[in-house]
Parts: C-alpha cells; sequence; structure tokens
C-alpha cells in the first residue's frame, strides 16, 4: 500500500514537472525576441521530427514555406535562417577576431562530449588558439614542396585505382562513390603522414572474396576501422550539436549515440598511434638526411609560434581527414553526374584537359600545368553551386547584431542555407542548369559560390582541394567514357553525401 502510495507521489510530481516545463518552454517561445515565420516546435525536441529523416537533414522546404528569412527550432535552441546572400553579408565578412568568429556556444555538451569543443580549427572558440592552428594549416598547405609531392600522390593512386579496375571485364558494374571514396582516402592518408591507409586494396579485396590478398588481415581491418570511423565522425558533427541531449539519452537512441562515441574514441586512438610512430621516425632520421615532405612531419618538426603537442596534431588531423576525403569524394561523384548528364559542358573540358595535358592519358602533368585548367575549374565551382558539399553553415554573434532588419542579441545561432543562397533566382540566371560557362564569361561571381566556406573560417585547405580534384578529373576523363546506370543517391548532414552513382567505365576510343 505504501509502495502505491509512493509511486503515486512520483506521477503526481513529474506530471507537474512535465506541465511546467511545457509551460515554460511555451512561454519563451511566445515571448521570443523578433519573432519570425517558422514550423511550430514540440516540446524537448523542437523540429527535430520535421528536419532529421532517413540520416539527412533538410530544412529545404522552410524557405519555400516561410520565406527567406524563417527560424526552427532543435530542442528549445532556436536558429534562425537565412536563404539568400545579402542576408549574410556581414556574416561572411573576413574580419579579425569579428563578432561572427564563432560557430558554437562555449557549453555546447553535445560537441564537448566527443571532444570537438573548442579544440582545432572547427569549433573552437578561443580566437587566439584558434589563429594560432590555422596560421600553420595555411602555412603547412601553402608549402611548394607539400603541393606538389600532393600532385604525385594523386597521380600514383589513380593508378592503383585503375589496376583494380582493370581487373574487371568492361561491363562490370563499378559503384563509383565507393571507390572515389577509398581513392580519397588513400590519397590524404599518404600526403598526411607518407603511409598507405590501404583503403583501395581492402575494398578490392572485399570484392573479390575468392582472390587470395596479399596484405596481412590486421591491416585490412585496421583500414575497414579508418574509413568507418571518419564517416562516423563526420555525421556525428551534425548529431552531437543540434540533436538534444535528451534524445541522444532516449532508448533506441542511445545505442547509436554510444555507436558514435565509439567510433570517435577509435579514431582518436588510431590518430595517436600513428604519431608516435611518426615521433620515432623523425627521431632516427639522420640529422644529414631530409625529412618527408608529408603533412604530419611538418607538424612535429615546424616550431611556428610554439611546439605543437600531441593533442593539438591528433585534432588537426581530424579535421584534415573529415573536411578532406568526404567533400572531395562527394564532389567528384557530383561532378560526373553533371557532366554525363550535360554532353556539350563535357566535351568543352575533355578538350581543354587534352590542349593543355595532351592526348596520352598516360603522361604524367604538373602543378603548372593542372593551373591552367580555367574550364575544369569553373566546372567543379558550378557542380557546386548547384550541389553545395557543405549545405549548412553555422555562426553565432558574440554581441548584438542587426541581420535581416532585426537586432539580435548576443549568442543568436545563425544557420546559412548554401544550398538556398547559392540557387536564388534574384542572383543568378536560370540557377538549376549546370553551365560551367558563367564562370568563364564572368569570372568575378566566384565570390558568390560558398564551395570552401567564407570569413576568417574559409577552408585553409582549398587549393590543395582544388589541385587534387582537377587531377582527379583530368585523369578520368583523359582515358574513360562512363556511362550512368542509374540516378544518383545523395543524403544531406553536415555534409552531401553521394549514397550511390552505378557506372560502367569503358576505355575512350581514341586511347
Amino acid at each position: 500500500m505504501e509502495a502505491t502510495n509512493f509511486l503515486q507521489e512520483i506521477l503526481k510530481i513529474s506530471l507537474v514537472a512535465l506541465m511546467v516545463y511545457i509551460s515554460y518552454y511555451y512561454y519563451k517561445y511566445f515571448t521570443r525576441e523578433n519573432p519570425l515565420p517558422g514550423p511550430f516546435p514540440l516540446p524537448f525536441i523542437g523540429n527535430i521530427h520535421q528536419i532529421f529523416k532517413n540520416r539527412s537533414f533538410d530544412i529545404s522546404k522552410f524557405q519555400a514555406k516561410y520565406g527567406d528569412l524563417c527560424e526552427f527550432y532543435t530542442g528549445s535552441q532556436r536558429f534562425i535562417l537565412l536563404n539568400n546572400d545579402d542576408l549574410i553579408q556581414k556574416i561572411m565578412k573576413p574580419t579579425v577576431n569579428g563578432p561572427f568568429q564563432n560557430r558554437v556556444n562555449d557549453d555546447n555538451e553535445g560537441l564537448k562530449e566527443i571532444g570537438l569543443l573548442n579544440a582545432g580549427l572547427l569549433f573552437n572558440n578561443n580566437y587566439t588558439d584558434w589563429q594560432y592552428h590555422r596560421k600553420f594549416l595555411t602555412k603547412v598547405m601553402m608549402s611548394a614542396p607539400f603541393i606538389k609531392q600532393s600532385v604525385i600522390v594523386v597521380q600514383d593512386n589513380f593508378l592503383e585505382m585503375e589496376k583494380y579496375w582493370e581487373k574487371f571485364g568492361e561491363n562490370t558494374v563499378f559503384e563509383f562513390n565507393r571507390w572515389i571514396t577509398r581513392y580519397f582516402f588513400d590519397t590524404i592518408f599518404i600526403t598526411t603522414t607518407n603511409r598507405p591507409a590501404y583503403a583501395l586494396a581492402n575494398y578490392y579485396n572485399k570484392l573479390t572474396p575468392n582472390e587470395k590478398s596479399t596484405l596481412p588481415e590486421s591491416i585490412l581491418k585496421e583500414s575497414s576501422k579508418f574509413v568507418e570511423s571518419v564517416d562516423a565522425l563526420i555525421y556525428s558533427v551534425l548529431y552531437f550539436f543540434l540533436v538534444p541531449r535528451i534524445v541522444r539519452k532516449f532508448p533506441g537512441f542511445n545505442r547509436h549515440t554510444q555507436y558514435l562515441k565509439d567510433r570517435v574514441s577509435w579514431l582518436r586512438n588510431g590518430i595517436d598511434n600513428i604519431i608516435k610512430l611518426k615521433r620515432e621516425e623523425i627521431s632516427k632520421t639522420p640529422i644529414d638526411q631530409k625529412l618527408n615532405s608529408d603533412m604530419l612531419t611538418m607538424f612535429l618538426t615546424d616550431l611556428h609560434d610554439k611546439p605543437m603537442s600531441d593533442k593539438d596534431v591528433q585534432e588537426n588531423f581530424i579535421g584534415i581527414l573529415s573536411a578532406g576525403i568526404d567533400t572531395s569524394a562527394n564532389s567528384v561523384c557530383f561532378i560526373v553526374d553533371f557532366l554525363e548528364n550535360n554532353p556539350k559542358a563535357k566535351q568543352r573540358m575533355i578538350e581543354e584537359i587534352e590542349r593543355v595535358l595532351g592526348k596520352d592519358p598516360n603522361s604524367s602533368f604538373t602543378l603548372e600545368d593542372l593551373s591552367k585548367l580555367e574550364y575544369v575549374e569553373a566546372t567543379i565551382i558550378e557542380a557546386s553551386r548547384l550541389r553545395s558539399n557543405v549545405p549548412i553553415n553555422f555562426k553565432k554573434n558574440s554581441v548584438p547584431e542587426v541581420i535581416g532588419g532585426y537586432k539580435w542579441p548576443k549568442d543568436t545561432y545563425f544557420m546559412m542555407s548554401i544550398d538556398k543562397i547559392q540557387n536564388h533566382e534574384s542572383y543568378w540566371k536560370n540557377p538549376e542548369t549546370f553551365n560551367p560557362d558563367r564562370f568563364m564569361d564572368n569570372p568575378e561571381i566566384k565570390n558568390k559560390v560558398y564551395m570552401f566556406g567564407g570569413g576568417l573560417r574559409k577552408c585553409p585547405g582549398r587549393n590543395l582541394a582544388m589541385v587534387e580534384l582537377k587531377a582527379t578529373l583530368a585523369m578520368l576523363y583523359r582515358k574513360y567514357d562512363i556511362e550512368l546506370l542509374g540516378p544518383l543517391k545523395e543524403h544531406v548532414g553536415i555534409s552531401r553525401k553521394c549514397d550511390e552513382l552505378k557506372v560502367k567505365l569503358r576505355k575512350r576510343k581514341n586511347f
């Protein structure tokens, strides 16, 4: 009897607490500053149920229904959604230590939970520390030996991928997105560490289980875990930033949350081991012998303003893997899809490649050669305009600011819909048409495409990424005719990911 009464009291208290929370939630909502049009939020989850579906994050319907300036909620967190270029000019202005320097608050417990808050570049609110990492990364990625070595690595890895392709017949259906992801995984890994990741070899072995592998099973397992963990990390950024803690811990979600945390933890441990091995390699290198020009060696030997700790190296390594692999691989998939559906643009690009690099598809090329591929670059930018690799960008203001005619208090979250901004009919002629010529006729409008972000937070590896994309497209289209086998499938998160692109690859007739 006493137990029953106790449970009844607990239920009464819980019900009262729930009613108080809901009342407070909607009191805050209905008395919010500068109310904007947007979907009506629910307690605890806000509009999560409307924007997260099948692993995709979709806010496109909000602009269509509520306009260029609107709002939505994740839990109790309000986001001001900006959907045209005029609204983001102040936010994207590259002002040193400006009011829109940071992306998140210092109390974001989700990002803190996976160790991404105030570390490296992406979510670092300490301006001095962020500036240190930024200068270091920019210096390394702009290094002439590093860039030139990267061009060689790209060509070598593409030739390795071709060797695997050639072992299959011409009528083979290739899941192009899976091949190209592992190709960039190997490329980024070698340029970063000067050691192979065996992602291509491992994928080939999975497709040919009856063929005995030349690699030990331990190496193949580690390679698989690296690919899986980097993919989980990319998804984790948006998941832990936007999904409220109460939802992440809820039964059914908690297993998925733990899986992501485990994968990120495994990745950190794996990177720590690589750093340890690299330090040992450097210490054993004779003084009169030149060190490798890979990124990790530069991190550990170039003192810059101060020595970089292993923790700092780890955070930068994580940033490079998450930003460099997925975005580059998805870009190539989207470009291939656009080109195969636009034969005139494809032919013009091939003509430029053959004119600049020669018609022999086996001939090598240099960084200087790639700099002359202007139409290839225009093609890359146009594909990014239509299918942005990073379809959303978010910032917060450190002081009160006026955006869209409203004065917003400090720590307001602004989310920029890059997709909508880059396809807005007010700024682009025939915005839904794939037309690289628009950038050849008017090069200045490249600044309206936020392929690598904007402001001071613009990607420091943008020049390297463009070089790798140009080189990859040049090698692919100098030698192969590509047949699409069905539509490209994708999903949207912190990045736009190609889930499926099936093709047949045939060597061109003039080869």
